[in-house]
């Protein structure tokens, strides 16, 4: 994963690599390996972003798509040291 600090926003890539290991955790998911990125607000951690933004529509399971992008947002905001409300 790469934390990236946006200004009023923060990001995180999810590579494709990163994508197989949490595949392997969680079986039967129907994510696409394939780099993931998503955006969050700094001010609550609040997702305002994601690409591709069509994962569910390709059969993706929506609890593990939100657990994967949980996992990149408590990564992100855990490297770029924001406030505890963007880890949650």
């Amino acid at each position: 994963m790469k934390a990236i600090d946006n200004g009023c926003f923060f990001s995180v890539q999810i590579s494709r690599k990163d994508v197989e290991s949490f595949k392997e955790k969680w079986p039967c998911n129907g994510l696409p390996v394939k780099p993931i990125w998503a955006q969050f607000d700094k001010k609550n951690g609040d997702l305002v972003d994601l690409a591709p933004s069509n994962l569910e529509d390709r059969g993706a399971d929506g609890s593990a798509l939100s657990a994967l992008i949980n996992d990149g947002r408590y990564y992100a905001a855990k490297k770029l040291k924001l406030p505890e409300i963007c880890r949650r």
